[in-house]
């Protein structure tokens, strides 16, 4: 194995001098007189790099013409082009049983064909180029048993490649053979007590092949944890960019408890106090609220959905504009709408939240879209949602509309009651968070006004804590493509608590938030062609609350 610091680093400084904990040379980020750059082994990353006059870590590596991507890169075997039926090996991955001696190897070339071969017992020195009935182990065997008997941690990645990247910080670290999807039963009584952390490949058969390990290690490691990159697909190419695992994002975790806690008697119950209400707005949302937003097609239910979204994210009061409230995280996971579309509908409102001097900061409002839907009665879907939440543990999760987030009749009881199951567990993960979802309201029949219910399993009627409907106000006047100018927002289910949620909304002008609350009843809109701007100034005359 390749030693970055002492093959790669030093041969390329001056004045090179060993500490006690690495170390010392000349600095090639600056006119360095005396050895002021300290080098030393990473926990983190290969190397750590500190210049005591104060250049940074990437300058230091530019001038040296090397990057974080070349002290990361896997120190794995090189086979020297060895022959294989699909080119020549770029590595050879040796599989050893527990004594250390070889099964099998795998060999990749570099077209990303892996090959498996078994030394060939009749032939010393040469190889069969099927496994048969080989014995199947995890990667780095003797390795893995000895970390979980000293009560070290031990990663589980999905290829060899990111079994080296590990290693070279130090870590022990193995893979199942032949990827995402193989893993057997036969390697799961090696991790018995074992510490675990699961690094999942960032895509769709990665993070199953991540659930499948976690599953069957459940109940037998003493601890797991599954992490992700946020940004790159694997380990390897996160740790290539720079970055470090402290930055990986943890998806789940479990740890086993021996012993089974008893429920609280009546006495023990009553005799805890009441907690105060964990407002995330006073009077308005609480952590854990379930609210549910309908109305017909055009009247603007997704708008005022992004527009509370990116209020609560900027720490905005979403019905007293003029009050700031602490910022909260948000998460919008959008089944229906595409990411260009949503770009031109979150930019005005992003605008607003700058003109409001309250921008939203980085990272407070993250978006995830799915417009092909999700279908939570299915195990991958609901598994990918609690990861997603499990990751990013938003304040506030705003998914949907809800006849996206499932494939069957919306009529049928069984998979609204599938999908509300996973919404509740997404709901409760960590500090839990309060959700907004939309769904649209039942047709209008036999000449009577529509029905602000959503449509639907009666099931959405019972289950939120909040459902608002939006409707055309009487007497309200519509816009040029044909929206009404002002709403009512009227709550179709008995709400559990009363809240300050507004009664009406209005249309703001040009340039400011698209919906103004108002709460008292709407007033008469006069006929003729009135600009929205016209409008807002002459409902405020009128004193409108906003």
């Amino acid at each position: 194995m390749t030693d970055v610091l002492r093959e790669i680093l030093l041969p390329e400084l001056q004045n090179v001098k060993k500490t006690g904990a690495g170390f010392m040379a000349r600095c090639p980020a600056h006119d360095d007189g005396k050895a002021s750059l300290s080098l030393s082994y990473g926990q983190q990353q290969p190397v750590v790099l500190k210049c005591h006059a104060g250049c940074d870590s990437d300058t230091i590596l530019a001038e040296l013409g090397l990057s974080w991507k070349d002290l990361s890169k896997p120190r794995e075997p090189k086979p020297d082009g060895e022959w294989t039926p699909a080119g020549p090996a770029v590595a050879v991955y040796d599989y050893r049983d527990e004594q250390g001696e070889l099964l099998f190897q795998v060999c990749r070339t570099a077209g990303k064909e892996f090959r498996q071969r078994r030394p060939d017992p009749s032939k010393p020195g040469k190889y069969v180029w099927r496994l048969e009935n080989t014995r199947r182990v995890l990667y780095k065997l003797p390795k893995v048993i000895e970390a979980v008997e000293q009560g070290r941690q031990v990663w589980i990645v999905e290829g060899e490649k990111d079994v080296h990247t590990l290693e070279a910080l130090g870590l022990t670290a193995t893979c199942n053979p032949g990827g995402a999807g193989k893993w057997l039963d036969d390697y799961t009584p090696v991790l018995k007590e074992a510490v675990v952390a699961i690094c999942a490949d960032a895509d769709e058969p990665g993070r199953a092949h991540a659930r499948r390990v976690f599953d069957a290690l459940d109940g037998v490691a003493a601890a797991i944890e599954v992490f992700e990159a946020p940004d790159h697909k694997d380990i390897t190419d996160h740790l290539g960019a720079g970055r470090t695992l402290d930055e990986l994002v943890r998806t789940k975790t479990t740890e086993n408890t021996a012993n089974p806690v008893l429920a609280p008697d009546l006495w023990e119950f009553i005799g805890v106090p009441d907690s105060p209400f964990d407002w995330l707005v006073p009077d308005v949302l609480e952590r854990g609220d379930r609210m549910i937003i309908t109305g017909a097609e055009g009247l603007g239910k997704s708008t005022w959905a992004r527009q509370l979204a990116v209020m609560l994210a900027a720490g905005i009061h979403p019905v007293l504009h003029h009050e700031r409230i602490a910022p909260v995280r948000v998460l919008v996971i959008d089944c229906e709408n595409s990411e260009k579309q949503n770009r031109r509908a979150y930019r005005p409102l992003a605008a607003c939240s700058v003109k409001s001097n309250s921008r939203v900061p980085d990272g407070g409002l993250r978006l995830i879209h799915r417009p092909e839907g999700i279908d939570l009665t299915r195990g991958p879907d609901a598994a990918w949602l609690i990861e997603r939440v499990a990751a990013h543990e938003p304040d506030v999760l705003f998914i949907g509309p809800f006849y996206r987030l499932h494939n069957a009749n919306i009529n049928d009881e069984q998979p609204a009651r599938s999908c509300v199951e996973v919404l509740d567990r997404a709901r409760t993960l960590g500090a839990g968070c309060a959700l907004f979802t939309e769904a649209h309201a039942g047709h209008a029949q036999q000449g009577n006004a529509r029905a602000l219910r959503p449509a639907g399993s009666s099931l959405l009627l019972r289950w939120p804590e909040f459902g608002f409907g939006l409707r055309a106000a009487d007497g309200t006047r519509y816009s040029d493509n044909g929206r009404p100018m002002d709403v009512e927002v009227v709550g179709w289910r008995g709400a559990r608590e009363n809240r300050n949620w507004p009664g009406n909304l209005k249309h703001g002008m040009e340039g400011e938030w698209p919906w103004a609350p108002s709460f008292g009843p709407p007033q008469p809109r006069q006929t003729g062609d009135l600009s929205a701007a016209a409008l807002t100034k002459k409902l405020n005359s009128k004193g409108d609350t906003q």
